[in-house]
């Protein structure tokens, strides 16, 4: 048994006029790669940011609310970043120095997201996708129009995990699978029956194309993941049904539940 995970490497893209469809089918056949039915295409959410505009000027940010500015001066980054994380978080809740913790669309965020890293140029930051589950079916979908392969489609991201050091993947938006394989009532090696366990197959699929992708300059934006066996192809008619298979509420959280009941 094996998966396979194939790089695809594109040119710089900073152009927000190109078309996913194009930017894939283009470096697919100059990878000399084909696609098959049950693949996982991987994207990474910045090439998608980039395509939908999600690029801030420094320069356009005039205004700092004076919770920005003290939160600056705790977790000893910009103002004007700063700002902009407030404006892109749902809410913040607190920050050590180098990050501020925020809740962004019911999950955790370093900075909600935003990062001047592969922003587009020194004097830009970049923000998450507007609508990463909607964007993840509209790629499926073209991609199914164009090839007639049916396959799943991940938009990824980074991010850190409690108290580790270094970034690991996280599927910011699934679509054309089940993003999570439930275990509960299935039997262990001695015959113990699971009670809590879940596998969140697309974040791990993430894990390791971020292997490929990297962080810096490898241009390597999107992988294909081939011969995941475990998976279960559906399409869902409406994004949002496979955003909630994802989550979960704050107050069940190992990690932030018992710091949610404090905070409220």
């Amino acid at each position: 048994m094996k998966i396979e995970f194939f790089g695809i490497k594109t040119p710089l893209i900073d152009n927000p006029d190109s078309k996913f469809i194009h930017i894939f089918q283009d470096n697919l056949f100059k990878a000399n790669l084909n696609l098959l039915d049950g693949d996982i295409v991987i994207v990474a959410s910045k090439l998608i940011s980039i395509l939908e505009k999600c690029q801030i000027s420094l320069d356009d940010i005039k205004n700092i609310r004076d919770e920005a500015k003290k939160t600056a001066v705790t977790s000893n980054l910009d103002p004007k970043f700063v700002e902009i994380v407030y404006r892109e978080a749902d809410e913040v809740l607190g920050a050590v120095p180098g990050a501020v913790l925020t809740l962004k669309n019911g999950t955790l965020h370093a900075n909600s997201g935003v990062d001047s890293s592969n922003s587009g140029g020194k004097n830009y930051l970049i923000t998450l996708p507007k609508d990463p589950f909607g964007t993840a079916e509209r790629i499926r979908r073209e991609i199914f129009i164009k090839t007639k392969k049916k396959v799943g489609v991940i938009i990824a991201d980074s991010k850190t995990q409690p108290l580790r050091r270094g970034t690991s993947g996280f599927a910011l938006g699934v679509a054309g699978f089940i993003p999570v394989i439930d275990d509960r009532g299935k039997l262990d090696l001695y015959g113990r029956k699971m009670v809590v366990t879940t596998r969140a197959i697309a974040d791990n699929l993430v894990c390791a194309a971020e292997i490929l992708m990297g962080e810096t300059d490898q241009k390597i934006p999107i992988v294909i993941a081939r011969g995941c066996l475990d998976i279960i192809f559906e399409n869902f008619s409406d994004p949002t049904a496979v955003d909630r298979l994802m989550k979960m509420d704050p107050e069940h959280c190992i990690y932030i539940g018992p710091l949610w009941v404090n905070k409220r």
